[in-house]
């Protein structure tokens, strides 16, 4: 029941981040390419994708994105039960409570998200045609929405929150698992693997925190000064790039991690490219074939990792 416990989590995780994907991708990528024919002349059809797109694909790229963010304090708590409350483990680890706990988050995403849907405005003129425009995000005209949304809730709820359950409860793990280490002699095979798992997880969460950290430091800064983000400047550009390429390496080194860690995960990505002849011989036997073939589609979805020249603070 634990290991799927742990696997419905990751899998939420995985369709989580590949949302984040798929929504971020009109936006910042695909409006990008080299496409697009009179890009900054009247009426152009690369203004108009950048408006439609921003208006109604950046409130659910940020609502599948927070969704992500609260997944992934949800994996590092119950590690944190496994490791230092072992015996509750068994109480509040439980399958119907992960299902439970993914729905209130993606519930609690789509709330607090929801004012998104009025930050960006489709701006229209008989001369420009369509172009992307501040609405309530303007901090001149609505000083009360940048006030209390923007820099009370979205700083609170998206990054300091969850970051500081995290990095409270990783200090914690660790800590156990020091303690631990001198009695690994000791230990059964199955809580071995528990320990490795938990070790997997650990890497996960401390990689995706150093790789939001930035992000969250970008919007901070934009909480403090004023247009920080919006600004024209070489420097602030770089800035934002450099949060992006960090979002992607934590995208693109998860499945490395798991291969790492995972015996169960090496074995099955072996068997989905017919490698059988490099696995045991009583591996594969009908009962192990009908399992892997029923966890294939689970496991290889908690590859995708993802996450946006704007940032995705």
């Amino acid at each position: 029941m634990r290991k799927s416990t742990v696997a419905f989590l990751l899998y939420s995780l995985s369709i989580c981040d590949i949302f984040v994907l798929l929504f971020a991708l009109p936006i910042y990528s695909i409006s990008y390419l080299p496409i697009w024919d009179n890009v900054y002349g009247p009426w152009s059809k690369r203004r108009m994708f950048i408006a439609f797109s921003t208006k109604f694909f950046y409130p659910l790229c940020m609502t599948a994105k927070t969704a992500s963010l609260y997944i992934m304090v949800v994996i590092t708590v119950e590690r944190w039960i496994a490791v230092c409350r072992p015996l509750q483990v068994h109480i509040w680890c439980t399958f119907k409570n992960s299902v439970r706990i993914v729905t209130a988050i993606i519930t609690f995403s789509i709330i607090i998200n929801s004012p998104k849907c009025f930050e960006y405005q489709i701006g229209y003129s008989d001369t420009v045609g369509y172009w992307p425009k501040r609405g309530i995000l303007d901090a001149d005209e609505h000083w009360w929405y940048y006030i209390t949304y923007f820099i009370g809730i979205s700083v609170i709820f998206d990054y300091l929150l969850p970051f500081i359950i995290m990095f409270v409860a990783n200090m914690k793990v660790i800590n156990e698992l020091r303690k631990s280490r001198k009695e690994r002699a000791l230990l059964t095979t199955s809580l071995q693997k528990e320990q490795n798992t938990t070790v997997m997880l650990l890497v996960v969460t401390v990689l995706f925190g150093f790789c939001h950290f930035f992000s969250m430091a970008l919007k901070m800064f934009e909480s403090i000064f004023k247009d920080f983000l919006t600004r024209h400047n070489e420097y602030f550009e770089v800035m934002i790039e450099v949060s992006n390429i960090l979002i992607i390496i934590h995208i693109g080194t998860t499945f490395f991690i798991y291969y790492f860690f995972s015996a169960r995960f090496r074995n099955i990505l072996l068997y989905l490219f017919k490698k059988r002849r490099d696995l045991p011989d009583n591996s594969l036997t009908d009962l192990n074939k009908r399992r892997l073939l029923q966890k294939s589609d689970s496991t290889c979805t908690s590859l995708a990792k993802t996450s946006p020249k704007t940032s995705m603070a």
